[in-house]
């Protein structure tokens, strides 16, 4: 039940009609785990915790740089040197402390990942690496929970919402293969961009929880040169990961 601040707080998602006060009920219970407060993570934690989620456990193991604050807008000129997930967990209490926000300085493997899934709803991929990605995708089929995975570069873009073990997943769609294609060196990046798709993973949270039209077995590719969004249709490989898990 939402108390008279909590009403006034979300009275703009209220007037929703594909939210209502039910729906911001549904929305106050969620628990999401996000990998990574950088470019896709800042604008998701800001999003989630502004829409009033209940819990969002956020993991990172960086420390803010110069070079983070062209799209890393969790974190101000201040926060250089610090630890990130120290300087992120305040600022997303400060916007609000409905919001259980749980922060852990901690490099994410596949040993180390299984400690957090428990009771979570969704575990969201904010990182900038293709291993951490896949590493998401295995982790969201094996423990049930879905997953959103997003991708940019540039002016360019990908999302894709995961229905584990009923929806394709990242790995139906991308290869392990791209491991060894990728690069350890800095990729292009334009802040908007990342602000952009780190929103939309934030908006795919908050739908798919409302039971909402969303990403699932649909690729979104975003082109921000000229504009467009385009949905291409992917199918669930029968011989995938996803369903030998």
């Amino acid at each position: 039940m939402l108390n008279e601040n909590q009403v006034e707080r979300y009275s703009r998602q209220i007037l929703s009609e594909n939210i209502g006060k039910e729906g911001q009920e549904k929305l106050s219970e969620i628990k999401v785990l996000q990998i990574g407060t950088g470019g896709l993570g800042s604008p998701c934690a800001l999003y989630l915790t502004a829409a009033g989620i209940g819990e969002l456990t956020i993991i990172d193991s960086d420390t803010v740089s110069l070079s983070n604050l062209q799209r890393q807008v969790l974190y101000n000129e201040n926060d250089i040197g610090k630890i990130k997930i120290d300087s992120a967990k305040k600022r997303l209490t400060e916007l609000n402390s409905n919001v259980k926000i749980n922060a852990y300085n901690e490099y994410v493997d596949q040993n180390s990942i299984k400690k957090f899934v428990r009771d979570k709803d969704f575990i969201i991929d904010c990182s900038d690496n293709l291993k951490t990605k896949f590493l998401v995708n295995r982790t969201s089929i094996k423990y049930d929970i879905r997953a959103i995975i997003a991708g940019v570069k540039d002016f360019y873009g990908q999302i894709l919402n995961i229905n584990p073990k009923r929806s394709a997943c990242y790995h139906c769609v991308f290869t392990e293969r791209e491991l060894h294609k990728s690069r350890d060196s800095p990729l292009p990046i334009l802040g908007a961009t990342a602000g952009i798709l780190g929103a939309i993973e934030a908006l795919e949270v908050i739908k798919t929880a409302l039971g909402l039209e969303n990403l699932e077995n649909e690729l979104l590719m975003v082109n921000l040169i000229n504009m467009t969004f385009n949905k291409i249709k992917v199918l669930k490989d029968d011989n995938c990961v996803c369903c030998g898990i």
